[in-house]
């Protein structure tokens, strides 16, 4: 069996160009957005709130089941998201499907 790791090194950079990370700060938690490029078309989301401590950081991620056109409009939809759950409060330290 022959191995190609150039082939492998080019999937894995391809997949970090479609992948978009946006980090905001919001009400003393940070909200971390991502999006990924989906190859049917469109984007999904996710986001995750950090909480930081001096003893470390907690954090929450939740996933958005939406598509979306572009990956701007991904990663925007995800920091409003994040933005809306830290101002209704959330359920800490799991992962929750935004719904």
């Amino acid at each position: 069996m022959t191995a190609y790791p150039d082939s492998a090194d080019a999937i894995i950079k391809a997949e970090e160009v479609a992948v978009m990370k946006s980090r905001q700060g919001y009400k003393g938690y940070v909200i971390v957005a991502r999006s990924h490029e989906l190859k049917d078309g469109g984007f999904s989301a996710e986001l995750s709130v950090e909480e930081h401590e001096a003893d470390g950081f907690m954090e929450t991620e939740f996933y958005m089941p939406e598509i979306f056109p572009t990956q701007e409009s991904a990663i925007e939809a995800a920091i409003q998201a994040g933005r809306q759950k830290i101002d209704a409060g959330f359920e800490r330290g799991r992962a929750v499907v935004n719904g």
